[in-house]
């Protein structure tokens, strides 16, 4: 009997140090593996790591200091790069990879993550090059990115923007992001003065974002599938500086820009939750900025799509809804044709305006002031193309006071001479539903810049059907 419960003991202790041995044999083989792979590497692509510990037992790998870059041009200038200062990856089947060369993963996480992308690798759609990976398959049930910067670089050193990324979670065909924030590099007037012509300094951030029904797999071949994506909360500043001159070109209508993402895109239904959204620009003449705030604004596109295929709709439908200044009622239909040739269709109305409400705008930027007034409709709808906007407007307001002003800098003061004609020959007072809706109505007939962007033909057309509905508007500033 003791013989036996020796030899017992020995098989015991004997198993337990083939255990150990392959504990850490089959951990050197990992790392081993991983090594392996990153050794055969195209030359543009480089990965190295501080340290790599493996738990076989727990199914786990940790990676300290993950750096990743891509430089695909001989000279090095131009390259992305991302660094990771912890990566955790959970419920990993060694056995399952080693034999089947099958990876099979639980959770990936991040932990203290930055990226730089360089922005001429973006516009040149530089591919990343294909590697040889030693497993046939790989299954993730859950990612996570739990605190990611990401920096866009142009060629202009300096300039860009920075993207912050809080609580990315991937699970299945489901995506959910915390925080999403974009912020400008520069200042907002070194931005423009860097590029050397008009642009958009855009500083927006978004809570709450959540992709439903997401094709995970469609990603690596640049394809954007969902069935809904909903964004809870959004606060959106755009600033542009009119001084500088336009950046040369013509620019896309909204359909064509849709057609040149470098990504399809094919998504049911974007919902878009309570947002704020101011624009501020610096006009040509004058020394002080003009601010529009839309608050309270939401909306849907149904569906989101840049390459239409048959039995898809013909037409993309923007529906949006706000408070212009925070006063009254804003809602307008955009109606994007994703067929080539079909007008663009834009309708919807202003109600219960309070048009001093707008003197922060109107004062710096077309030299008026608004003394009072109540915009109480002004339903607009016009059809537009690649040539023309044509359509109408009907209004009706209340005690419409307004003062024309001198210059735009410094101290304002009333112009009292074209005050006196802008009262009293070319904007009535009053003109309220006991008028005719003839006299009521604005003709909208405005030819397109196409140097411009679709926002400022959007804009200008429907001022233009605004200025026509008075029987002077003509002389309206604008």
């Amino acid at each position: 009997m003791r013989r036996i419960i020796k030899l017992l003991l020995y098989c015991v202790g004997a198993g337990l140090v083939l255990l150990i041995a392959g504990y850490f044999i089959l951990g050197q083989v990992v790392r081993r593996k991983v090594d392996t792979v990153l050794q055969q590497l195209p030359p543009s692509l480089h990965v190295t790591y501080v340290r790599l510990d493996v738990g076989l037992l727990s199914g786990s790998m940790v990676i300290h200091g993950l750096v990743v870059k891509f430089a695909p041009l001989a000279d090095s200038q131009h390259f992305h790069r991302m660094s990771l200062d912890l990566v955790t990856v959970q419920g990993i089947r060694f056995w399952t990879l080693l034999s089947s060369k099958k990876l099979m993963v639980g959770r990936l996480a991040e932990e203290g993550g930055a990226a730089v992308l360089d922005h001429y690798l973006l516009e040149k759609n530089v591919p990343i090059p294909k590697v040889e990976l030693p497993f046939t398959k790989a299954m993730i049930d859950r990612l996570e990115m739990r605190d990611m910067r990401v920096d866009v670089h142009y060629p202009i050193s300096g300039a860009g923007e920075v993207v912050h990324l809080r609580g990315f979670v991937l699970q299945k065909n489901r995506l959910t992001v915390d925080t999403l924030r974009v912020l400008p590099a520069l200042d907002k007037l070194e931005m423009g003065r860097r590029k050397g012509y008009q642009l958009d300094c855009i500083e927006a951030s978004s809570e709450g974002l959540v992709v439903e029904g997401l094709d995970v797999p469609a990603l690596l071949q640049k394809r954007l599938i969902a069935d809904e994506i909903s964004v809870r909360r959004n606060t959106i500043y755009v600033f542009r500086d009119r001084r500088l001159p336009l950046e040369p070109g013509n620019k896309p209508m909204p359909a064509e820009w849709l057609r040149r993402l470098p990504v399809l895109v094919k998504v049911g239904k974007v919902k878009i939750g309570t947002t704020s959204f101011v624009y501020e620009e610096f006009p040509k003449k004058g020394d002080k900025t003009g601010v529009l705030k839309i608050v309270r604004l939401k909306g849907t596109i149904v569906p989101l799509i840049n390459h239409p295929e048959k039995g898809d709709p013909a037409y993309l439908t923007m529906k949006m809804e706000g408070s212009l200044m925070g006063s009254g009622l804003v809602s307008a239909t955009t109606r994007i044709p994703l067929r080539e040739g079909a007008p663009y269709e834009v309708e919807g109305a202003f109600h219960e305006l309070d048009v001093t409400s707008l003197n922060p705008s109107a004062e710096n930027l077309g030299n008026i002031h608004l003394e009072s007034g109540t915009l109480n409709s002004l339903a607009f709808w016009f059809t537009m193309d690649a040539e023309q906007a044509t359509g109408k407007i009907v209004g009706e307001y209340h005690h419409l006071v307004a003062d024309k002003l001198k210059g735009n800098g410094g101290e304002k003061k009333v112009d009292k001479l074209k005050s006196f004609f802008l009262k009293k020959l070319i904007i009535p007072k009053d003109k309220d539903r006991s008028l005719p809706e003839v006299k009521r109505t604005g003709k909208v007939d405005y030819k397109r810049d196409p140097s411009r962007y679709f926002s400022y033909y959007l804009l200008h057309s429907l001022l233009v059907g605004v200025k026509s509905s008075f029987s002077l508007g003509f002389l309206l500033p604008g």
